[in-house]
């Protein structure tokens, strides 16, 4: 038997991987569930994934009694996706001695997650018209907007330069600059 946080589980129970950095999303929509950052293992008798913390776009639902028979007695909230309310799994507030491994975790059903691991290309994974809006993209995307209307004014004066150097019957002449009245956030 381990010992961990005050609970005995059989070690035969938990399979453990090699952490590869791998995401877990919601089969459904793609929302992320969890990383292996909280990964504690795997369920592999009910095929699940067990994580000790979930992301925000985890609900839990109402506690509930279970009547299935390979947990009965045991009391659960069902978790749903908070975009799509795609079942993903159950988390245990309380179970039978022999279930006690599965105790105030993150029980997650493989057959409702997709697995990204890092490194793969995420377009397999996620369509960019479904990929989350994140703060992070946001100021991603307002830099490298900042690095392009860089480049264009710097273009603007080469061009401008160079047609000051063409006689003056022969130019081509620009009307306008580069649009610079883009609001700042």
């Amino acid at each position: 038997m381990a010992y961990s946080s005050g609970r005995d589980f059989p070690v035969t129970k938990l399979s453990r991987v090699v952490d590869c950095g791998i995401l877990y999303l919601c089969g459904n929509c793609r929302l992320p569930v969890g990383d292996t950052n909280d990964w504690t293992g795997n369920d592999s008798a009910n095929n699940a994934v067990l994580l000790k913390a979930v992301s925000q776009f985890v609900k839990s639902e109402r506690l509930k009694k279970s009547t299935d028979p390979h947990d009965a007695g045991s009391q659960y909230k069902p978790l749903t996706c908070s975009k799509c309310h795609h079942v993903l799994g159950k988390f245990y507030s309380s179970t039978p001695v022999h279930l006690n491994y599965k105790c105030n975790l993150y029980n997650i059903d493989n057959a409702a997650i997709t697995r990204y691991t890092f490194g793969e290309n995420l377009q397999q994974i996620i369509s960019t018209s479904d990929a989350p809006v994140t703060l992070e993209m946001c100021h991603y995307y307002e830099e490298e907007f900042k690095k392009q209307k860089v480049l264009l004014n710097i273009l603007y004066e080469r061009l401008v330069k160079l047609e000051e150097s063409f006689p003056s019957g022969a130019s081509l002449s620009v009307q306008e600059g580069p649009s610079t009245s883009r609001s700042q956030p």
